[in-house]
């Protein structure tokens, strides 16, 4: 076959396909974007403290911060980042704690 000869149903490939000669293509939802995750006080309230204040998790704490879980323990067993306790084998943070400690990093 030459180039000036083709088959009559195969365009050239300089031709513009038309809408009859154009392939159907599904439609699909425009992607969206993930969601924000929720801040710390957005949770629900499982356990709350004296005068209803609730306890952070380190979940919670990394969240608040921007940081990824791993380095709110990396922190705390180098002895920095908000200073934390336990209850039993549970690692809690008061939300005050962690705002002051923020706000003291803001200082240095």
């Amino acid at each position: 076959m030459s180039n000036d000869e083709q088959h009559p149903d195969q365009p050239a490939l300089w031709d513009e396909p038309t809408p009859e000669s154009a392939p159907t293509r599904r439609r699909t939802r425009p992607r969206q974007e993930a969601a924000p995750p929720a801040p710390p006080s957005a949770v629900a309230d499982p356990q709350p403290g004296p005068a209803g204040e609730r306890l952070w998790t380190a979940a919670d704490v990394a969240t608040y911060l921007g940081v990824p879980v791993k380095t709110v323990y990396a922190w705390r067993s180098r002895g920095r980042g908000p200073k934390g306790f336990r209850i039993g084998k549970h690692l809690r943070w008061r939300v005050v704690t962690v705002f002051g400690w923020s706000l003291e990093q803001e200082r240095k």
